[in-house]
Parts: C-alpha cells; sequence; structure tokens
C-alpha cells in the first residue's frame, strides 16, 4: 500500500543525477539569446536602429563605436509601462489574458571630453555607465480545451514503464503514483484517468522576468570621421515561471474527479560579454556603422518544484509534492550558459537639419548556443539546439522628422522565427513611433512600441497530444525618457 503524503525522497539530492537534470532545453536557450530593443525613448521609436547614428545611451548596448559622437555630457531616465496579451486557441476552444508591469528602460550617464589641441586628430574621448534592459518576459496564457483521444497521465505511464514505484522519476510519474493518478495492477501501471474519454484540458501559464544589462562603454572621435568604443556588458537574468495543468472529465461517470498539477520554476543569474564598433562618416550625411558581440556567458540556477493533487467521487484527495504555503521538497541545479555571438552592419542618412532614416541588420546564429553543467553532459540539449534553430537576420528600421523643438520620430523591425521549422514560431514584428522635445540640453522624449507574433504550444509532449494550442502574444510598451546634456 502506498503512503500518500508529500513525497519523502530526498528531491535536492536526485536534481544532481542525470536523471532529473531535464529543466534547461532548447526553449529556455530561445528565451535567453532572444533580446529585443530596449534603451532610451528615442531609440524604441525608431526600432531600435541606432547602429550607425550614435549619441544615444542605447547604442552603448548595441553599437558602443556610437559614444564617439558625444560632443556634451548626458544623463538619461526612462520608465516603460508594458501591457501583453494572449490570445490561444486549443481544440477548438478560445481564451484571453492579459499582463501588466512597469519597469525601468534605461538609465545611464555619459562623461564627453572634447579634445580642442590642433595638432592632434583625435577630437574627443568619452565614458558611459548605466543599464538597458534587453528583454521582458512577463505575460499570461490560458489555453483550454475538450480532448478526446490522449491525457498527460498517457506521458506518465510511458515514463514509468522502466522503473519500480519506488525509483519513479521526481516532478512527473512519481507525484502521479503519491496521489493515486497511476497505480499498478499485476505489476502493470494503468490511469485513473482514461486516455479515450472526453476530458477538459486546461493550462495557465504566467511568466514574469527579464535581462537587463550594465554597461561599461569608452570610445573616441578620430578626426570627425571614425568613431570607435567598446563595451563590457554585465547581464543580469531573472525568470519566474509558474504554470497549473488541470483535467477533469467532462461528465460525472468516472471514480476520477480532476486532477492538476502546478509547477515551479525560478532562474536566476550573471553573465558578461564584449562588444565593439565603429561608426564611419565619410561625408556629414552619410553614416556606416558595424559592430560585433561576443557570447554572453551566464552563470545561472534554476530553483524548481512541483505539487500535485487529485480528487476522486468517493470524496477523497491526494496530495504530493510542494502544499499551497510552497512547503516540501525543492530541487536546484547550477549550470553555464552561452548565447550566440552576433554581428550588426548599420547605415543612415542625416538630412541636415531636417531628419534621418537608419537602418540596422543583425545576424544571430541560434545554433550556437550551448549549456555546460560541472558533472552533467548536455549533449541532448545541445543536439536539439543544433537540429531545431537556423541563423537569423534581424532588420530594423526608423526614421526622424526635426521640426525644432519638436521630433517625430517612426520604426519597423522584424526578427525571423529562430526555429528550422517555421510552423512553430513565426516572425516577430514591431512597429514603433514617438515624439521628442529638446530644448537648452534638456530633452523629453516619448515612445510607442507593438510587437506581435503567433506560436504552436504543446501543452504535453507532441507524441501522446500532436494537438497544439495557437497562441497570438501581442504586448505594447510606452517609453518615457527624461534627459539633461551638461
Amino acid at each position: 500500500m502506498k503512503t500518500v503524503n508529500k513525497i519523502t525522497k530526498t528531491v535536492l539530492a536526485l536534481f544532481m543525477s542525470s536523471q532529473v537534470v531535464v529543466a534547461q532545453n532548447e526553449d529556455d536557450a530561445l528565451r535567453f539569446s532572444n533580446t529585443s530593443i530596449g534603451g532610451t525613448a528615442r531609440s524604441i521609436s525608431m526600432a531600435g536602429a541606432f547602429g550607425a547614428l550614435g549619441a544615444d545611451f542605447s547604442s552603448l548596448t548595441t553599437n558602443p563605436g556610437g559614444i564617439g559622437l558625444y560632443r556634451a555630457s548626458e544623463f538619461t531616465f526612462s520608465p516603460a509601462l508594458k501591457a501583453a496579451s494572449t490570445k490561444s486557441s486549443y481544440l477548438g476552444q478560445s481564451n484571453s489574458d492579459d499582463h501588466y508591469q512597469f519597469n525601468i528602460s534605461n538609465t545611464g550617464i555619459i562623461f564627453a571630453n572634447p579634445i580642442e589641441s590642433a595638432n592632434s586628430k583625435w577630437k574627443g574621448v568619452a565614458m558611459g555607465f548605466g543599464y538597458n534592459r534587453l528583454a521582458n518576459f512577463n505575460n499570461r496564457v490560458v489555453m483550454e480545451g475538450n480532448n478526446q483521444s490522449s491525457s498527460l497521465t498517457d506521458v506518465y505511464l510511458h515514463e514509468a514503464q522502466s522503473y519500480n514505484p519506488e525509483n519513479l522519476p521526481l516532478f512527473g510519474p512519481d507525484l502521479a503514483w503519491s496521489t493515486y493518478l497511476i497505480d499498478t495492477l499485476s505489476n502493470k501501471y494503468y490511469s485513473a484517468m482514461p486516455s479515450n474519454i472526453d476530458k477538459i484540458q486546461r493550462k495557465t501559464i504566467e511568466r514574469r522576468g527579464g535581462i537587463g544589462e550594465t554597461v561599461l562603454t569608452v570610445g573616441g572621435n578620430y578626426d570627425n570621421k571614425l568613431f570607435i568604443g567598446g563595451t563590457i556588458g554585465f547581464e543580469k537574468i531573472r525568470y519566474w515561471e509558474e504554470s497549473r495543468y488541470s483535467e477533469r472529465p467532462a461528465t460525472d461517470t468516472f471514480d476520477i474527479k480532476s486532477f492538476y498539477i502546478d509547477n515551479y520554476l525560478n532562474t536566476d543569474g550573471n553573465g558578461i560579454n564584449f562588444k565593439a564598433g565603429f561608426v564611419y562618416m565619410p561625408i556629414p550625411a552619410i553614416r556606416i556603422g558595424g559592430a560585433i558581440h561576443s557570447p554572453t556567458f551566464y552563470s545561472l540556477t534554476d530553483s524548481y518544484s512541483a505539487g500535485m493533487s487529485t480528487s476522486f467521487s468517493d470524496g477523497k484527495t491526494y496530495s504530493a509534492g510542494i502544499d499551497a504555503a510552497g512547503g516540501g521538497d525543492k530541487g536546484s541545479f547550477n549550470y553555464r550558459y552561452i548565447s550566440p555571438f552576433r554581428a550588426i552592419g548599420s547605415l543612415a542618412f542625416v538630412i541636415g537639419e531636417y531628419g534621418l532614416i537608419s537602418a540596422d541588420y543583425e545576424y544571430v546564429d541560434y545554433r550556437n548556443s550551448r549549456f555546460r553543467a560541472q558533472g552533467y553532459n548536455f549533449s541532448d540539449q545541445n543536439n536539439a539546439i543544433r537540429d531545431k534553430f537556423k541563423s537569423v537576420g534581424n532588420i530594423r528600421m526608423g526614421a526622424e522628422v526635426r521640426l525644432t523643438p519638436f521630433s517625430l520620430r517612426f520604426g519597423y523591425g522584424i526578427y525571423p522565427s529562430a526555429f528550422k521549422n517555421a510552423g512553430l514560431m513565426s516572425n516577430q514584428q514591431l512597429i514603433t513611433g514617438g515624439v521628442g522635445y529638446r530644448q537648452d540640453g534638456f530633452f523629453a522624449d516619448i515612445a510607442y512600441m507593438r510587437s506581435f507574433y503567433n506560436e504552436k504550444y504543446y501543452l504535453y509532449n507532441s507524441a501522446f497530444n500532436p494537438n497544439p494550442s495557437q497562441n497570438s502574444i501581442s504586448s505594447g510598451m510606452v517609453v518615457l525618457t527624461l534627459g539633461k546634456r551638461f
């Protein structure tokens, strides 16, 4: 007879074995590599197409050569408000949800030192220090539908076949065994939830966090034609995910009434990278830019846990794993992640005092992402990264019309899907715009960015449930930048 209570095994010890180190996968690699535009409102309103323009704090993250175009020192501060919306369609049923979040998109200071000597071709040096936000993970999705052909318990039964009950894999089959969702009969596992009945499947996922980069940049101005710079970037990742998956028969004619499993994941860590870039101005109206970004070398820690509860028609309920207050056994794992190298080429045309247009092309090969850990070989996960991902070229374009002291700005960006299977995720598109005011060294800019893409999300292993949820993810973000040149 099973003892139905909290899991009594030592989860933490098992998390250091190969049996359960499966939280890191190609989806995590994409999440931590797929950065978007961030920083100042001026840059965001032009879709981040600042690689050849410079003299904006956001360029310290994209092309550090842009710091050489500063002629005066500057301070900026940029709060932001984001609203994310997700619409889902799973097995013919639609749902939608919204999520709102406030954050700091940018803050930083530039110290510019012009060189007045007529005998030197170096016309100035500058140093900058501050913060740019690179990614925002905040969203919430609800997926629900009536499945007549499979159950999550099919996955648990398949995973359990190679194990005795006392050695079942944690955070899945072990929880199902401890709550009577699966049991044995004549030494064979069976499920309390039949696969071929009408059942309501529902999954909710809430994500929070982001990637921020603290930058230290130094650059210079050579003969008012060549501007060079280098950045050391210190990145911080915070990612939190809570999900609940549940099933219940569509009718009350079965012994089991329902079950649900809660999963919690928290990823926290730091990374470091180096960026180098230049802006070349052959004539005042044309600017050519280029930059390279080294991989970011992250040291990360995952903390994760799960809990399951089942309810039966005889009134009995069983629970295992964590409880509602977060008590119970939990696991953690330390590992390293290496993001892909990036290269950026840029071109801009400055139309006197009337405005400008600019474009960036960013090359990223997502196949070069890698996981590493002491005592564990991530060969399966790294092979999956190479097999599923591809290289892409991100395109950003922007324009600014100057109506002194005001400016109008517009932008468009397209980030192709990193998946070789184009059906899994569509290209992400960005539409941006904004207004700026500059007078007597003070400036205030406001920007709005709209982004959207589609994805297919499988509620559990696609080998058992080939029906994905069709999700449409969109977000709107308003950024305000206040700054002063001195």
